[in-house]
């Protein structure tokens, strides 16, 4: 027998002798005590390194055991071999799968977006173009309008709020993030669509706000411009509301829909003016979120804070006049509707009074910021009054007013008591003076 033969015939320890017979080391060591398994050393002691020879322990097997109780058996090195071969051949497979199974090409989920000429582009969290949407509107609003009303409310210009009018977020909890877009355009008489893709760029569907509406004797078209939308999950089930605000083009008409996450009309309601802001907020605690929004009501020239329940949104603002009136709409269903008082400054200097912005506040308290006087009131969870606070803005235009003798008034505590105690209430009927709900919203709530 040859060097290299003898080499390939060899197995050097008790673990080589046990895998050539598919049995355990301690066996081994049995059958050499007891049966003369042929185990040779490097020198008599028990504790010396063994080797055998695959032919002696054959040999030895078939004597032993007879011819026919041999299994066919391969030996220690090329059962060493075929074992690499197929470990590497397992290896290649689990990276074959990784790769083309389990990783995907690029990230398949929507993160960010662009606007080229009519067209929606959006992106992954790599920049990479996912899928497009072309409008076929050529004076749709540039990137630029886009990425200042995307995902939540910014600050606009005169501490006004924009609302976003593109979110990217997984609406219905499936796990992947749809893409609300709506479509508004620099001359806001072709916007008046809002459109949710599923993260592959399919319209799931799409929504036309405004409608054509009469007010008293007058007809207003319906060429409505987004004032934007606000996404939440506000029975804290898992799949998100959507609020969308639109505004009538040239006149005072303001439409609120409450949406779910597949399109469908939840609640409408109609203000005679504009809503400058809105929030969610759980004011109860029972768990589900009431919707506050406020604005102007044309009518009065005055500022208002209205609250919903999420599930009672139907009807229009209280008015007097037949001019600011809908007959078609229903009363209200506010629980609350206020009406926040003018000063002497406001009356004296300004066609109009709003309310631009609604904050929450850390101590529970609801702040609202008037323009243009720019005047804070500050109401606890029950919309009671708490506080009238005066900006620095209009602590200066009272004093030059007092200057040129236009008024008299002496900015003090009692100056804004008088404020906080000019709110108005609506009860259903009337306005009145005291905290009081409405009472068409406690009648539909029961």
């Amino acid at each position: 027998m040859s060097g290299k033969a003898k080499k390939e015939n060899l197995v050097t320890s008790w673990k080589e002798i046990a895998s050539y017979f598919d049995c355990g080391v301690r066996t081994c060591q049995r059958w050499e005590v007891k049966h003369g398994l042929p185990v040779h050393r490097i020198d008599e002691t028990s504790s010396s390194r063994v080797y055998a020879y695959e032919d002696e322990l054959e040999r030895w097997f078939e004597n032993r055991f007879g011819k026919k109780s041999i299994p066919e058996r391969v030996s220690y090195n090329k059962f060493r071999w075929h074992n690499s071969y197929y470990f590497l051949l397992a290896f290649i497979a689990v990276i074959l799968i990784y790769f083309f199974l389990i990783k995907p090409s690029k990230p398949r989920d929507p993160t960010d977006f662009k606007i080229e000429n009519s067209s929606l582009i959006v992106l992954n969290e790599d920049g990479q173009e996912l899928w497009r949407y072309d409008t076929g509107i050529k004076n749709l609003y540039d990137e630029k309008f886009y990425k200042k009303r995307f995902q939540i409310k910014q600050p606009g210009e005169d501490n006004s709020r924009e609302f976003p009018c593109l979110v990217i977020k997984d609406l219905n909890g499936n796990g992947n993030r749809e893409v609300l877009f709506c479509v508004q355009t620099k001359n806001q008489f072709e916007s008046n669509e809002i459109l949710c893709f599923s993260e592959k760029g399919t319209i799931l569907w799409n929504k036309t706000i405004g409608r054509e509406m009469k007010y008293g004797p007058k007809i207003y078209s319906p060429d409505y411009n987004f004032k934007g939308i606000l996404v939440d999950d506000m029975d804290r089930n898992g799949k998100q509301e959507i609020i969308v605000i639109a505004n009538n083009t040239w006149f005072f008409p303001t439409q609120m829909l409450l949406l779910n996450c597949e399109g469908k009309i939840l609640g409408e309601y109609w203000n005679s003016g504009r809503i400058g802001d809105a929030e969610f907020l759980d004011l109860n605690n029972d768990g589900r979120k009431e919707i506050i929004i406020a604005g102007i009501n044309n009518e009065y020239h005055e500022g208002f804070l209205a609250v919903f329940s999420s599930n009672l949104i139907r009807g229009g603002s209280p008015q007097k006049e037949d001019y600011y009136t809908c007959a078609d709409l229903e009363p209200g269903t506010e629980k609350y509707y206020i009406l926040i008082p003018r000063t002497d400054v406001s009356l004296l200097e300004f066609v109009q009074e709003g309310i631009i912005q609604l904050n929450n506040l850390k101590n529970k308290r609801l702040s609202i910021l008037t323009r243009p006087s720019m005047i804070f009131f500050e109401f606890d969870y029950n919309l009671e009054i708490q506080e009238a606070r005066l900006s620095t803005s209009f602590e200066a235009l009272n004093k030059k007013l007092v200057n040129e003798g236009k008024v008299n008034r002496a900015l003090d505590e009692e100056y804004r008591k008088n404020l906080a105690r000019g709110l108005l209430y609506y009860d259903g009927k009337n306005w009145v003076s005291h905290h009081t709900i409405n009472m068409n919203w406690k009648n539909q709530e029961n």
